[in-house]
C-alpha cells in the first residue's frame, strides 16, 4: 500500500513537471542543460511492470468516418469585439472579465504587436491538469492568472524560444504574439462552470471570448499558427476547430508541444471518461468526429485523423521526447487499479503510445511528428536552435512546416 511520504513524492512529482502556483511557467524539463543530450531514463525507483486492470487490446484501429472538407468561406461563428491595442514589440496585458480562472477569478491575454507583420502566432500554456484532487494539487495557477503574474512572466519566459525575437533559429521572430495563461486546469478545454470542489473548468469557453477579440485585432494577418505547451499541446487539439472557424479562409496551423494524445491501449478509456466529465470536454469535441467517442468512453485519439482530414491544406505538427517523464505521469492515472491515483506508465509504454499514434498518422501528408530520445518535457521556450532529431534542427523543422516548397524537410522525423 502506498505510504504518506510516496503520497507527497507523487504530488511533487506532479508540480514540478505540470507546474505549480508558485511557479507556474518554468517546467521545462531541459531548459538549462543541452537540449540535443536528452535525459534518458534512469530512475531506479520506477516500477516498470504494468497493472493490466485498465488494458485495451484495440488491435488495428477502424477507420475514421471522412468528416468532409472544411467550408472557410462560411461566416465566422463568433461575435466580434474592439481591436485590442498594445504596444509595438512588447508585451501588454489584456484582460477579460467574461473570462475566469478556475477559482471565478478574472483572467486575460498577454498581447505582443508587430505591425509590419502579416502573421500570428498564438500560444497556450501548460500547468498540468485538475481532474481529481490528487492532480489538482498541483496544477498550475489554481490561485488564478492576472496582470501581477503576467508582468512577472512578460518580463522572463515570454522573451524565449518561440518568443524569442533575437534568435535567428526561431521562425517567428518576426511575426505577431498572443500568449493565453493556464489557469483552468482543463487543458484550456473545459466547459464546466461547476466542476469538482467549486472549480470552475471554462478554459475552451474563455478561448472563445479571446477569440473575439484576436481576430478584429489581426484583420489583415495572412497566417496563424496555434501553439501550445504540455496541457496546451493538448488545448490546440481541443481549440483548432474553433480557431480555424473564426479566421475562416486564412491558414491557420497547429504546433502541439509536448501535448502527447495516445491509442486507448496507452491512454486509458477510463482516464478519458473522467476528464470528459470532470471537464465537460465532450462538448468541445467536434460533432462530426463520431470515432472520438466509443462504448468503452475512449477514442479522443481520433481527433488526429479527423483534423487532418477535415482540413487538408492546413497542417499539424506534433513535437515529444520518447518517454516524456511529465505526461508519463498523467496518463500514468489509467494505469491505478482505480483510474484516480499516480501509477507507473514504463517509459516503454509511451515510446509504443507514441509510435501507434504516428502510425495512425501515417497516410495523411498534414501531420509530420518531429520525436526524440530521452524524457523532456516541452521545446517551445528554449532556442529552436537546440534540439535537433536525425541532424534537422527543430526550428529548420518548423520552419519548413510553413513553406508548401519544402516537403523533404518538413517530414516525420526520430525515433
Amino acid at each position: 500500500m502506498t505510504n504518506r511520504s510516496q503520497i507527497l513524492t507523487l504530488l511533487l512529482a506532479i508540480a514540478t513537471g505540470c507546474g505549480s502556483t508558485s511557479a507556474p511557467l518554468d517546467v521545462d524539463a531541459g531548459a538549462d542543460s543541452d537540449a540535443s543530450t536528452v535525459v534518458t531514463d534512469t530512475d531506479a525507483s520506477i516500477d516498470e511492470s504494468v497493472p493490466d486492470a485498465g488494458r485495451i487490446d484495440a488491435g488495428t484501429p477502424p477507420p475514421v468516418p471522412d468528416p468532409g472538407v472544411f467550408d472557410c468561406s462560411a461566416a465566422p461563428p463568433i461575435t466580434a469585439g474592439p481591436p485590442m491595442e498594445g504596444a509595438e514589440r512588447a508585451w501588454t496585458w489584456v484582460g477579460f472579465e467574461e473570462a475566469v480562472c478556475m477559482n471565478g477569478s478574472s483572467t486575460g491575454i498577454g498581447i505582443n504587436l508587430n505591425p509590419s507583420s502579416d502573421r500570428l502566432l498564438i500560444l497556450l500554456e501548460g500547468g498540468g491538469a485538475c481532474f481529481n484532487w490528487i492532480s489538482c494539487a498541483g496544477v498550475a495557477n489554481s490561485d488564478g492568472y492576472g496582470e501581477s503574474k503576467f508582468d512577472r512572466d512578460a518580463s522572463g519566459v515570454l522573451g524565449n524560444g518561440v518568443f524569442d525575437r533575437e534568435d535567428d533559429a526561431n521562425p517567428y521572430a518576426d511575426w505577431n504574439f498572443v500568449y493565453v495563461p493556464y489557469c483552468t486546469g482543463d487543458v484550456h478545454g473545459g466547459q464546466n462552470p461547476e466542476g469538482e470542489g467549486d472549480r470552475m473548468h471554462v478554459g475552451y469557453r474563455n478561448f472563445s471570448h479571446f477569440l473575439s477579440r484576436i481576430v478584429p485585432t489581426f484583420p489583415e494577418v495572412e497566417e496563424v499558427v496555434l501553439a501550445g505547451r504540455s496541457a496546451g499541446g493538448l488545448g490546440t487539439l481541443v481549440n483548432y476547430p474553433q480557431t480555424a472557424d473564426a479566421f475562416g479562409c486564412t491558414p491557420v496551423h497547429a504546433l502541439n508541444d509536448a501535448g502527447g494524445i495516445l491509442p486507448d491501449e496507452y491512454m486509458r478509456p477510463c482516464l478519458q471518461q473522467l476528464v470528459r466529465g470532470n471537464w465537460g470536454l465532450d462538448a468541445a469535441v467536434p460533432a462530426g468526429c463520431d470515432a472520438c467517442t466509443n462504448s468503452e468512453g475512449g477514442g479522443l485519439v481520433n481527433i488526429l485523423p479527423y483534423m487532418a482530414s477535415h482540413y487538408p491544406d492546413r497542417r499539424f505538427a506534433f513535437l515529444s521526447a520518447m518517454e516524456d517523464g511529465t505526461m508519463r505521469s498523467f496518463y500514468g492515472f489509467g494505469y491505478s487499479d482505480g483510474c484516480d491515483f499516480p501509477a507507473s506508465m514504463p517509459g516503454s509504454e509511451y515510446t509504443a503510445g507514441l509510435e501507434a499514434a504516428r502510425d495512425l498518422m501515417s497516410g495523411y501528408d498534414n501531420f509530420r511528428s518531429f520525436y526524440v530520445p530521452g524524457e523532456q518535457h516541452t521545446f517551445t521556450y528554449q532556442s529552436l536552435s537546440r534540439t535537433s532529431s536525425e541532424g534537422t534542427e527543430l526550428g529548420s523543422w518548423l520552419g519548413a512546416m510553413l513553406d508548401d516548397d519544402d516537403d523533404d524537410e518538413w517530414r516525420d522525423l526520430g525515433p
